[in-house]
């Protein structure tokens, strides 16, 4: 039983996916969607499903039954019906997915209403990936006539980069092509990588048109999407693969770059300020961090909160940087000079500030009208005026996506900021650990609105500290897979600390001033104390023991603005991040995925290293300090074994070349 916990933080597992397969045509089915739908082993689509969203913007689960599954040489097929209830409403849909070897692969939906079902959006979804899709031409035939060449822009769309939309081509490479054409309703497609989806959706129902809108009981509607492969490549029969076991991933260590790592903070909400300081020794052994203090006085902050994060900050040597949520529509003078009081009667003299309009906590579409706030320019004014000299920032208390809708004009910020979550969308394992695919697109499209100034990224995690999209982050008694989880279990296991792993990996060639993550205590924290919600295994053991990510936390506290070095690993399941300080090479590596995996390091020379791994999980969160202390010898050019979402932490013995 441990060892699903130690992994993932429950001990639910996800059900079992099946993989498909008719001629070069593949796909895997999971819980009633296709998923990594490929054409010669090249991913063609990111997923093609049928989904409910509630007036809410809530996804109901779908009741699967009668679920039919055949496969032969020529085709394969997936057959079921489903049940989507909201409170007392239900609507039915009879899904039926055929892929063929010829290259077609045909949905059908006949959705039909058992009671009148208020909807924002009832139909298929499918997910274009990003490889394929990014700065590529792609034919769209247009639902009201016409057609059009679009080349998909290398920056994240605020909104919805094609509209009226009938039928896609796109071209994953030369002499492929794949046509996905709609009926049923008009698509239009929106740029999931907002949100940190690695995928274009395109999905029915215009946002545009009113909603929610009601499907009236006992009046069928049907939908399709028909796949049309066309391959025109000179394909050379693979060679067949030897056997026994695969042969390690090879990771190249190379030499410094002239990028440095991002500065490292920890996410302190006012809130949290006093219980953290039951844990201060522990926080202060991150030395080289900060605490990112967030203080919103319409949620219930107070004077004394701010007095505590004082106390925490001096007990553990770490300064703090400033982040104000102001209540005000109009002036926030007022606000802002109140909070540079507080903050100078505690003592605390921060890094940087910044101050946002509480409704930007919210979202809204592009174009809609907003609630009236203070502009930016009057908060940098104001943030200048209360806080001279300190770098004062803008951007968004949310997502990339409230930035990229609201974005601060040049001249209103000294650097900008904005977090991220990774299970707005989805909240499988798998698809959190795909989020970090988007990253890079994340930051070019950041780097275009900030222009030269620094950038801040944070605080992270998998979970929600809120939402812009509902009244609150997503209650989870029951410690499942839940988008935007209020607590997610993940975040307390090796896969949380994994995917932070490869959240800085992916960062660290983009030179971002800052990255903050976690939390002293509580649902993102580092260490463990007493919590209302049940978390098996950590409710058992002393208080105040470490969660996978504190050793993360603490690795990073050692590479805060260290300089970078180059690393190369062809497995996309591999993350690393490096660095070289006192003459000396450290390499921080995460396996993410849920098989164990081999190494072989070339380019370092020998080392020693420890490993966070569901075999050493209780002596790392029981006993941290000697867990951080023990370490194990390896030669150079040697291989090192990583199980599911481990993490080794490797130092050079020797002065780097």
């Amino acid at each position: 039983m441990s060892r699903p916990l130690f992994l993932t933080g429950t001990a639910s597992f996800e059900p079992p996916v099946r993989r498909l397969a008719a001629g070069a045509l593949s796909a895997t089915y999971d819980r009633g969607a296709l998923r990594w739908v490929s054409w010669h082993g090249r991913e063609i689509l990111r997923g093609l499903s049928f989904l409910v969203r509630t007036p809410g913007w809530g996804t109901p689960d779908a009741e699967i039954s009668e679920l039919e599954i055949a496969e032969d040489a020529a085709q394969f097929s997936v057959g079921y019906t489903a049940r989507y209830r909201n409170g007392t409403e239900l609507v039915s849909a009879r899904i039926r997915f055929v892929g063929t070897a010829s290259g077609t692969l045909d949905a059908t939906a006949t959705i039909l209403p058992e009671t009148d079902f208020e909807t924002n959006r009832t139909g298929f979804v499918v997910l274009h990936p990003l490889d394929g899709v990014v700065g590529r031409e792609l034919a769209v035939e247009h639902a009201s006539g016409g057609t059009e060449a679009f080349v998909m822009p290398e920056a994240i769309s605020p909104g919805q980069p094609l509209f009226d939309i009938r039928a896609i081509t796109h071209s994953p490479e030369p002499g492929l092509s794949v046509a996905v054409r709609f009926e049923g309703d008009v698509f239009e497609m929106e740029d999931h990588r907002n949100w940190s989806d690695a995928s274009f959706k395109t999905y029915s129902r215009p946002i545009g048109l009113p909603y929610p809108y009601r499907l009236e009981a006992g009046t069928p509607t049907r939908q399709s999407v028909t796949v049309t492969v066309r391959d025109d490549v000179e394909r050379v029969p693979p060679a067949a693969a030897a056997s026994g076991a695969s042969d390690p991933t090879t990771v190249t260590i190379g030499d410094a770059t002239d990028v440095r790592l991002p500065r490292i903070g920890i996410g302190l909400p006012a809130a949290l300020a006093g219980a953290a300081l039951a844990i201060a020794p522990q926080l202060a052994r991150l030395s080289g961090e900060h605490l990112l203090l967030r203080y919103d006085p319409s949620a219930g902050d107070t004077p004394e909160d701010i007095g505590a994060a004082a106390e925490l900050s001096r007990r553990t040597g770490l300064a703090v940087a400033f982040e104000l949520l102001l209540a005000a529509p109009a002036d926030p003078r007022p606000e802002i000079a109140e909070a540079a009081r507080l903050l100078a009667d505690a003592g605390i003299a921060p890094l940087s500030v910044a101050a946002f309009p509480k409704v930007d906590e919210a979202s809204f579409q592009p174009g809609e009208a907003r609630p009236p706030a203070p502009s930016e320019a009057a908060i940098h004014n104001a943030l200048r005026e209360s806080f001279p000299g300190i770098p004062a920032g803008s951007g968004s208390p949310a997502f990339f996506t409230e930035l990229n809708r609201k974005r601060p004009p040049a001249g209103s910020f000294d650097f900008i900021t904005h977090a991220t979550a990774p299970t707005v969308h989805a909240a499988d394992d798998l698809s959190v650990i795909e989020t970090l695919q988007s990253l890079p697109h994340i930051l070019r499209s950041a780097r275009a609105i900030a222009g030269s100034a620094p950038h801040h990224i944070g605080p992270i995690g998998i979970g929600a500290r809120l939402t812009p999209y509902g009244p609150g982050p997503t209650p989870n008694p029951d410690n499942g897979r839940v988008g935007l989880a209020a607590a997610d279990p993940r975040q307390r296991a090796l896969l949380g600390a994994a995917w932070h792993v490869g959240y800085a990996a992916a960062i660290a060639p983009f030179g971002i001033d800052a990255l903050v993550l976690g939390a002293p205590v509580g649902p993102f924290g580092l260490v463990s104390t007493p919590q209302a919600y049940a978390r098996p295994w950590w409710d058992d053991v002393a208080e105040g023991s470490a969660y996978p990510l504190f050793h993360v936390a603490a690795d990073l506290a050692d590479a805060s603005g260290k300089t970078r070095l180059a690393i190369d690993i062809a497995n996309p399941d591999i993350a690393a991040f490096g660095w070289i300080a006192n003459g000396r090479r450290y390499v921080v590596l995460a396996n993410l995925s849920d098989q164990p995996v081999a190494l072989r390091l070339t380019g370092l020379g020998a080392a020693t290293f420890r490993r966070l791994d569901a075999e050493s999980f209780e002596a790392a969160a029981l006993n941290p300090s000697a867990f951080r202390e023990t370490t194990v010898s390896l030669p150079a050019e040697g291989t090192l074994p990583l199980d599911a979402y481990a993490v080794a932490t490797l130092s050079e013995t020797g002065a780097a070349a």
